[in-house]
């Protein structure tokens, strides 16, 4: 189903990537997360996101359920974060761009493919604890796999395809260079992935990339 591959694509590549794991240290003070040298994730930022999730499940009837569902929010949500901007690290290092466009068009389509805008927020937010306001910022980042299986020839359908991509994620992973307060886990480079850090969106791998399904424009 199309919804589901678009929500899952990135995570294909990152899930099928060598179980293999790497160590993190200290990062500065006030960061949940520090990638390189100047660029930080604060702790601040991390609660503005959680609270941004928190807000939106509260106001769904089915609060209680989500809630109860949602595990560690606080790992899960800093996870979330750090593959995205590996996936952005990606695009970047091979020249993959997506237009403001291409997002608002990719959206529109599938919220019309769900029934509209509300089914399509409350989709995501049930299933993948992502927040309306997230939703930009994710189909810019699936997008953005999709440019980079285009743009280096790779075939998602199989297995060398997704290792292949799955390399691509784990150097620009490396590049960023991540380092994560013990407070919420390890880093690991070789999976793309904080710990043991939950996220419902790379559970649905197998099936979608063996369907061959990607992204619609």
């Amino acid at each position: 189903m199309r919804r589901t591959a678009l929500a899952v694509t990135a995570a294909a590549f990152i899930a099928a990537v060598p179980l293999l794991s790497s160590c993190s240290g200290e990062p500065r003070a006030g960061a949940a997360a520090v990638l390189g040298d100047d660029e930080r994730i604060t702790v601040s930022q991390l609660q503005n996101r959680v609270a941004d999730v928190r807000a939106a499940q509260n106001a769904s009837p089915q609060a209680d359920e989500m809630i109860d569902q949602s595990g560690d929010l606080s790992v899960d949500t800093l996870n979330t974060m750090l593959q995205g901007r590996v996936i952005e690290q990606a695009a970047e290092s091979h020249g993959v761009t997506v237009p403001r466009g291409e997002v608002q068009r990719t959206r529109r389509a599938e919220a019309d493919s769900v029934g509209g805008e509300k089914q399509l927020e409350a989709m995501y937010l049930q299933q993948y604890s992502i927040p309306p306001e997230g939703l930009d910022t994710h189909y810019k980042q699936q997008l953005m796999v999709q440019g980079l299986v285009e743009k280096l020839g790779i075939n998602p359908q199989t297995q060398e395809g997704q290792a292949r991509l799955g390399g691509v994620l784990v150097e620009a992973s490396k590049d960023l260079g991540i380092d994560v307060s013990p407070r919420f886990g390890k880093w690991d480079n070789e999976q793309v992935r904080l710990g043991q850090a939950d996220t419902p969106w790379i559970k649905q791998v197998s099936a979608t990339a063996e369907d061959g399904a990607l992204p619609q424009q």
